[in-house]
């Protein structure tokens, strides 16, 4: 098997300003999907982590930087260009970028294998893994006269859905406005539902401990991002008061991800596996936390490629206590296998959840294909000569 094709595309999410966090107002959200095809005609599909304005650095990146010499690479062989290119990176200094592109690489080269070997993506990478995952609904943003009440019910109905972990964002109001929020939300939710609370970054750590004590530990699950992403000491400070601080999103860095497990300053380890280098690097990271106490948390805010994506890994991974499951961010979800994630009546929250638990279809592969015409396209480049590794590649449409 080789890869004989390279089509990179996007997506725009219209968010029309509707929702927002502390950090920002949603208006757009890009996607970059790649889909690598094989010599067999099997198509694989990944995502790249795009949180830019627009996709076109990452399209580009793509297409000068990682795209050539993708094709007539072999597994084994794709696995030593992708090395080659973290190696170069030393020198380029486009680690971040490099990794976003890296992820989407390697998540559709590991559903093409899967596809090949006639095995869902989850037990092509651990047969012995525990074959589910547990989602956690993710939501209760800011919102225009979205108020305490309407916040309860937003949050309730997910645990009438059947999660049994939510989320909502703090840090947008002031301390005694959130409290009042996350009160009313904790009244709504069943005693047994867990919720977490994410920050945004926007607290210090004395402010953060201060929200924390006025509520019931019983029913918190984790504090997210509670203080800026670069202040270690005071996740380890938080964590040290029995904080069950949940960080860092979208942190890629190999060096930064060992610190934290290394100064046990989170008791969650929160990766997006779509930003931090693809299934490779969070299997890597769940080895690493062995014998830690401290747990993966895959982080999901753009599609249901990147949702099943990180389910697969959590089916295949017994170190990962949770995946997000965006109540916003919902592109393509009625692309989910119906098996997996059938739509309740009248377009509601995805139903049949037990416990927030979910088994992964047994189809080979990720499980999910992009429909034709549901993305843009950036870029397809393919082989004008023999499927070997150094012939030229032809981009044969943009």
């Amino acid at each position: 098997m080789s890869i004989a094709r390279v089509t990179v595309s996007t997506h725009c999410n219209d968010l029309g300003g509707r929702a927002w966090n502390p950090a920002l107002v949603w208006t757009r959200k890009y996607a970059v999907f790649v889909e690598l095809t094989d010599d067999a005609g099997r198509t694989g599909l990944g995502e790249c982590w795009c949180f830019d304005a627009a996709p076109d650095t990452l399209t580009a990146f793509l297409r000068t930087e990682v795209a050539p010499g993708l094709t007539g690479l072999t597994p084994e062989a794709l696995a030593a260009h992708l090395a080659a290119l973290r190696r170069r990176a030393t020198l380029t200094a486009r680690h971040g970028l490099l990794e976003s592109a890296l992820s989407g690489v390697e998540f559709a080269a590991a559903d093409l294998a899967a596809q090949a070997a006639g095995l869902p993506l989850w037990r092509s990478l651990n047969p012995r893994g525990p074959g589910h995952a547990r989602l956690y609904a993710s939501g209760g943003l800011y919102g225009p006269d979205k108020g305490p009440e309407a916040l309860a019910a937003e949050m309730a109905g997910m645990a009438a859905a059947g999660f049994d972990i939510v989320k909502m964002k703090v840090g947008g109001l002031a301390p005694a406005a959130d409290l009042e929020r996350v009160q009313a939300v904790l009244e709504a939710l069943p005693p047994a539902t867990r919720l977490i609370i994410d920050g945004v970054y926007t607290h210090d750590a004395a402010s953060a401990l201060a929200l924390w004590r006025a509520l019931p530990a019983e029913r918190m699950e984790a504090f997210q991002s509670p203080v800026p992403a670069a202040d270690h000491a005071g996740m380890r400070r938080l964590t040290a008061e029995g904080v069950p601080v949940m960080a860092v999103e979208a942190e890629y860095r190999p060096e930064i991800h060992e610190t934290l497990i290394e100064t046990r300053a989170v008791r969650f380890l929160q990766v997006a596996p779509i930003a931090c280098g693809g299934p490779s690097r969070v299997l890597a990271l769940a080895g690493r936390l062995r014998g830690t106490g401290i747990a993966l948390s895959l982080e999901v805010s753009s599609t249901a490629v990147a949702t099943l994506a990180a389910a697969h890994l959590a089916a295949a991974c017994e170190a990962v206590a949770h995946v997000e499951f965006h109540t916003l961010h919902q592109v393509f979800f009625d692309m989910l296998p119906a098996e997996w994630a059938p739509q309740a009546p009248g377009g509601a929250l995805f139903s049949g959840y037990r416990n927030g638990l979910r088994a992964l279809p047994e189809r080979p592969g990720l499980g999910l294909a992009l429909r034709a015409g549901a993305a843009d396209p950036a870029f397809t480049l393919s082989r004008t000569g023999p499927q070997t590794a150094g012939t030229p590649d032809k981009e044969i449409s943009r």
